[in-house]
């Protein structure tokens, strides 16, 4: 005989658990960023228990991996100025389950590679194909390499994923960072 449908999925959850090492389970808010222009997110504010069972002092903006709601997520607990850490609740959340501000929502997660970059393939593939932009990129630090790749995978369009690897692949020839590139060529 096979295991019970009730056996399978404990035996899943038991899995995910294993995999994800941190558990909780919290109300998503908003949560503005800025003081001239202020910028508000979707958030999962982090237990204060926590604080002490992560390696915040070692890495401030801890990178994790998990889900919440069962939706893959992966990014970093981002510190506020009166002592909480929050991680942003992207829009694919909402849009796969539904949930949005004032819903109680669990998120599972484990420490990630702190150096780890998810590197869109149009931006891969350019550096790649330029021996001096690989040069730089090679001794860039993980999260200016984020910055470059977070900038061509927000892009909604073709065209604008082009134009954004053009920026990026301008600014590692020539060791500059995004920001001061964009500043330039304003």
């Amino acid at each position: 005989m096979g295991p019970t449908p009730a056996n399978t999925i404990e035996k899943l959850h038991y899995r995910r658990m294993s995999y994800f090492t941190h558990a909780f389970t919290a109300e998503i808010s908003q949560h503005g960023v800025g003081k001239s222009r202020v910028i508000t997110y979707k958030v999962l504010f982090l237990p204060q228990h926590f604080e002490t069972a992560l390696p915040f002092k070692i890495y401030p903006r801890l990178r994790v991996e998990g889900e919440i709601a069962e939706v893959p997520v992966r990014g970093a607990w981002i510190p506020v100025g009166d002592g909480r850490r929050y991680f942003i609740v992207s829009p694919k959340i909402k849009a796969n389950t539904g949930l949005d501000v004032g819903d109680e929502v669990e998120m599972r997660f484990r420490i990630d590679d702190q150096d780890h970059v998810d590197v869109p393939r149009a931006l891969e593939t350019a550096i790649r194909a330029d021996p001096r932009a690989s040069d730089h990129w090679n001794d860039l630090t993980a999260g200016k390499k984020r910055m470059f790749a977070s900038h061509v995978a927000s892009a909604k369009t073709a065209p604008t994923e082009q134009r954004r690897v053009a920026e990026a692949m301008l600014a590692i020839r020539e060791g500059l960072s995004l920001r001061d590139l964009l500043r330039r060529d304003r």
